[in-house]
């Protein structure tokens, strides 16, 4: 069609009235109308998410509240994060309850034989006295049924003698369970039973920060991974007892809810400690700020080879990742670095130092073993040359003197 003929198709529109046109429409004309130039003209006015108008018809059933629903998305997180940390453990524990019921079976079967008939005239003594006092409990609940009835209340002396004939009960059952064996040795097996960590790491907390003040030599590795009883409060005192030791090589605390307080503590030791030479702080809730400050610690820093922080709570971004990089430039021995690097940038640049490191390790290396045999060449030579000037015997005999002088 061309535009002659559209403005004469126009042009017939122009005599019509609109507000005859308008009064002649019904109601839901009029809101069908109204819907049609909303979604053509929307109001500028109007944030873009609103713009739109809205597809259901049904009526709200609550008031929306923005608060409830972040504390709602919060709790559920937490719940889940909880379950997550708590699996691998409710598979260690049901592990680890069958062994314990595995040692308790060994070890009520190796009683004697004395004990065992003993326990078998008691397992009897008991079936005959447990039948008598369930007649004696029907004929009591029976009694106590009709005072109800009544409205009596029951006697104080049915109910006295009741609680003594569980008490009783109770302690024939721990007899039994004794077997004819010292309460020491069950003592020793509840012992056992608890100092099974229920993660399965077996460091006791309170000892190995006291080993770790002391300076005990044979402590050379502190391992905390995966408790999760330990707060950041003793986090904190293991970095700063960490400060003075001098046997310590390898800090493992992965998994222990460690926060950026922890690894700031951590970078104060790291600034002192000239021993330790691993360190792990994986899979906790350190951010940029406290990984940074571990990082800034390692300008001073000419001992640690190992470094892992992979797996935080919080995602590092590509600006704390260009500033390790930055702050890492000028160390000379760090060469395992536990993370992955988002930006290919950083990550190419952090490879070039790690290579750098292990062949300035490697050089080093060298150069200690060609002393060495140097050392061990000028030792040789030295010897050779005092053989040389040593006077040696000669190989002919001495003449003989004169008869005649």
């Amino acid at each position: 069609m061309s535009t002659f003929g559209y403005r004469r198709e126009l042009s017939k529109y122009e005599d019509i009235d609109e507000d005859e046109l308008l009064a002649s429409l019904t109601e839901e004309e009029l809101k069908e109308l109204e819907r049609e130039l909303e979604d053509i003209e929307p109001d500028r006015n109007l944030p873009v998410g609103q713009r739109q108008k809205s597809l259901t018809e049904k009526t709200p059933t609550g008031t929306f509240s923005r608060e409830a629903l972040m504390a709602y998305w919060e709790r559920e997180t937490k719940k889940l994060l909880e379950e997550e940390r708590l699996g691998a453990c409710d598979k260690d524990t049901e592990q680890e309850d069958d062994n314990s019921e595995d040692i308790r079976e060994e070890y009520f079967t190796e009683s004697n034989s004395e004990v065992s008939e003993e326990a078998c005239t008691e397992e009897d003594d008991e079936e005959e006295e447990d039948e008598e006092e369930d007649e004696d409990d029907s004929d009591d609940e029976d009694e106590e049924k009709q005072n109800a009835a009544a409205g009596e209340r029951p006697e104080d002396g049915g109910s006295s003698d009741h609680i003594r004939r569980k008490n009783s009960n109770d302690a024939k059952d721990d007899e039994n369970l004794l077997n004819g064996h010292d309460g020491k040795d069950t003592d020793n097996l509840s012992v056992k039973s608890s100092a099974i960590h229920p993660c399965g790491n077996p460091t006791v907390i309170e000892d190995a920060l006291e080993k770790v003040r002391s300076n005990d030599p044979d402590t050379t590795e502190v391992n905390l991974n995966n408790i999760e009883n330990i707060t950041s409060q003793m986090l904190i005192q293991f970095s700063q007892a960490l400060r003075d030791n001098t046997v310590v090589k390898s800090f493992s605390l992965a998994n222990t809810h460690a926060d950026d307080n922890v690894a700031i503590a951590i970078a104060g030791m790291l600034k002192v400690n000239q021993h330790i030479t691993s360190l792990n702080i994986e899979s906790n809730f350190i951010t940029g700020k406290g990984v940074l400050a571990i990082m800034r610690a390692l300008q001073n820093n000419k001992v640690l080879t190992e470094l892992r922080f992979h797996n935080q709570r919080h995602i590092m971004g590509s600006q704390v990742e260009m500033d390790i990089v930055k702050l890492l430039k000028e160390n000379t021995t760090l060469v395992k670095l536990g993370y992955h690097f988002d930006l290919a940038g950083p990550r190419m640049s952090m490879t070039s130092i790690l290579t750098r490191n292990m062949d300035k390790q490697r050089q080093k290396r060298m150069q200690e073993q060609r002393q060495q045999e140097s050392g061990c060449d000028g030792a040789i030579t030295k010897t050779k040359v005092l053989q040389k000037g040593t006077p040696r015997s000669s190989p002919y005999v001495s003449p003989k003197s004169s008869p005649w002088s």
